[in-house]
């Protein structure tokens, strides 16, 4: 029980804050794109896709396609891959005014030991997985294809590059400073944006460790 205090403790400051996050200001980096945009939108086609950092930290707001199973919801992504953990807190917006229901509130933890839980805190309630692959790797969009640019869903104008792999992802970053963007799962047919991000944080080992009851 103690593992879960610490880590709803976490979760809780976390939300809390990024709640309070607008999609920033770009004013001054519209200002360099405007002579900058042609030579970004031509490398789109020319680099590597992006890897990951060792560990990340990215809150993003899911919108789905009208066809999807899945609802609004924001989401908090603390990713380490040398600590061989990945959790996702999923907070469903079915209110109106965009507020959660706690009860319905979802921690997806994926672990290198190919392990994975999904488990509510609230209700202590968990559903064990065997996922034998583990974690993405930093690299994990090698072999993706270019999509080539386009302009980010924030309306900031700014231009975007993006790879595709086939029935699995499109994948989304910021032409100058490399930052994702957003990304959209094929088959969940979702697109998550991004609304802050933090590289190579240092992050709580605990959020990492499966709660009591889930073992």
């Amino acid at each position: 029980m103690q593992v879960l205090s610490v880590a709803a403790i976490t979760s809780t400051l976390f939300y809390a804050w990024f709640s309070l996050l607008k999609p920033p200001l770009f004013s001054l980096q519209q200002h360099l794109l405007r002579t900058t945009t042609t030579q970004a939108s031509a490398s789109c086609f020319d680099r590597d896709p992006p890897i990951w950092p060792k560990s990340l930290i990215v809150v993003q707001q899911r919108v789905p396609d009208a066809d999807s199973k899945v609802g609004p919801a924001k989401t908090i992504t603390y990713y380490d891959y040398e600590a061989g953990g990945n959790l996702i807190q999923i907070f469903p917006q079915e209110e109106q005014d965009g507020t959660t229901n706690d009860d319905k509130v979802l921690w997806d933890l994926e672990l290198n030991s190919g392990h994975s839980y999904y488990f509510n805190p609230s209700q202590q309630t968990c559903r064990p997985m065997k996922f034998p692959v583990g974690i993405l790797r930093p690299n994990w969009l090698e072999g993706a294809t270019p999509l080539g640019p386009s302009t980010s869903w924030d309306g900031s104008g700014r231009t975007v590059c993006g790879w595709t792999k086939v029935d699995f992802i499109d994948y989304y970053v910021d032409a100058t400073t490399g930052v994702p963007d957003s990304w959209y799962f094929h088959t969940m047919k979702a697109s998550f944006q991004v609304l802050e991000y933090r590289e190579n944080p240092v992050i709580d080992a605990s959020l990492f460790t499966p709660p009591e009851y889930c073992l």
